[in-house]
């Protein structure tokens, strides 16, 4: 037996095809020609069958959609009649709950039809099936203002019907970015993601900028499709605040403004709560001290500046320190709290005497006569007299009389001035309006608060 190397097998196999007969060749080639054109028509006839599935696919789906936006149309064509029973009778559910809302639906639509001039305009901006569920999203024109409402189906033997909301059924994740602010939501609230998106990122900007917290941490927000959810931070997480969505919790949402503002101002309010803080060292001053009306004071004048809707009253101290003094007195006041701090951690920060800044203290007053009336309310007596400058019988009577007349209207502050006086001690002339009488209320600057004196 003899081996035969590679070379030698390829030159015999040259060899045998140069000796093929043409007979041969045609018919070598009419096999290839043949398996090609089989091949090529299993492709054809493959793809024209999952062409047909497909589009018979979109055509059932189409159906199911058009058959979803008839219901819808027919619903409403009911509330536009004041039809109540063929309103009720596309609605379906396994609970009698949804029977009572629906029916206290239909009443609300007849009030609004009149009382806000509600339009069904009947204009679908989604229909979205999904197996047996499904989803319409359409217009409704509320006092001349175009809104958007998402309504819900289950495909029953018998068509449509109009179901409790499905917040499962809420659209793919979605994710935006914008600097150091990042929006978790779902699809139903892309609106409102891209408006929260916007105004978080530049608030968390303002508020890291003004309060001079240079490195301004990641911050997340989660839109959640829960209608009773409040605007919380995350127990697990804490740079992720959770955020009701608007649609889920009002089932219609304005198109001019899909972040209404008592969810703006909740969102606002927890951000300052962040931003101060991070330059607070996360301080929680004791009730009733002076730090603690300062701390909150600053997260709402913070919040307000973010917002625009600023409290010219009630905010007026922390304005005015910024007015006087710019941003960065704002943070050396806000880095000045502890738990403990009184009114002159503020003059400390600024490296001046408390009666000389140029503040606008009423809100300060107004917020100690609040106190006044709440220790006297609970009897913490000890705690009131330690607002009281009580180194003088006068004053100790004036003390006994508030007490005595703790059932009174509370006053409204309507002016308050710093003097010097004979004494050297700086004396606060606050004017009050209560019960229709203006009073003159005297505050000594004393262990490094104002305290309620009778001279």
């Amino acid at each position: 037996m003899s081996i035969k190397l590679d070379w030698q097998i390829e030159a015999e196999r040259i060899q045998d095809r140069a000796t093929e007969s043409n007979e041969a060749r045609r018919r070598r080639r009419q096999q290839r020609r043949r398996l090609i054109l089989f091949t090529l028509l299993l492709v054809f006839f493959g793809g024209a069958t999952a062409l047909l599935v497909r589009l018979r696919l979109e055509d059932v789906d189409n159906q199911l959609r058009q058959s979803l936006i008839d219901s819808l149309q027919a619903e409403l064509a009911a509330l536009r009649i004041g039809n109540y029973g063929e309103f009720m009778a596309f609605q379906r559910s396994a609970g009698e709950n949804w029977y009572i809302v629906q029916g206290e639906r239909f009443q609300l639509y007849q009030r609004l039809k009149i009382e806000r001039g509600l339009v069904l305009t009947g204009t679908v901006f989604d229909a979205t099936v999904d197996g047996q569920r499904g989803r319409v999203v359409f217009e409704e024109v509320l006092n001349g203002v175009p809104h958007r409402t998402v309504w819900f189906y289950w495909r029953y033997s018998d068509g449509w019907r109009h179901v409790p909301s499905d917040y499962t059924f809420w659209g793919a994740a979605r994710t935006l970015s914008a600097g150091e602010v990042t929006v978790h939501y779902r699809q139903l609230d892309e609106d409102s993601a891209r408006a929260l998106l916007e105004r978080a990122a530049r608030w968390w900007r303002e508020g890291c900028q003004m309060l001079g917290n240079a490195a301004c941490p990641p911050l997340e927000l989660e839109i959640v499709p829960n209608p009773v959810l409040q605007v919380t931070w995350d127990s697990a997480r804490p740079e992720r605040l959770f955020v009701p969505s608007p649609l889920a919790r009002d089932d219609r949402l304005s198109l001019s403004e899909p972040l209404p503002d008592l969810i703006e101002e909740s969102v606002a309010a927890y951000l300052a709560a962040r931003q101060v803080d991070l330059v607070t060292g996360g301080v929680r001053p004791r009730r009733n001290a002076d730090a603690a009306w300062l701390h909150q004071t600053l997260i709402e004048w913070l919040a307000a500046t973010y917002t625009g809707r600023m409290d010219s009253l009630r905010l007026a101290f922390v304005q005015s320190l910024r007015d006087g003094y710019g941003d960065s007195a704002v943070a050396a006041v806000a880095r000045a709290l502890t738990a403990e701090a009184d009114i002159s951690a503020v003059a400390r920060a600024l490296g001046q005497p408390l009666e000389a800044l140029n503040l606008d203290w009423r809100p300060f007053f107004q917020w100690r006569l609040e106190v006044e009336r709440q220790l006297i309310a609970q009897n913490d007596l000890e705690a009131l007299q330690a607002l009281w400058d009580v180194s003088d019988s006068s004053t100790r009577t004036l003390l006994q009389r508030r007490i005595s007349a703790f059932g009174q209207p509370n006053a409204r502050v309507l002016a308050a001035a710093v003097t010097g006086a004979a004494d050297g001690i700086p004396r606060a002339i606050v004017q009050v309006l209560r019960a229709d009488q203006t009073e003159t209320l005297i505050f000594r600057l004393r262990d490094g608060t104002w305290k309620r004196s009778a001279t």
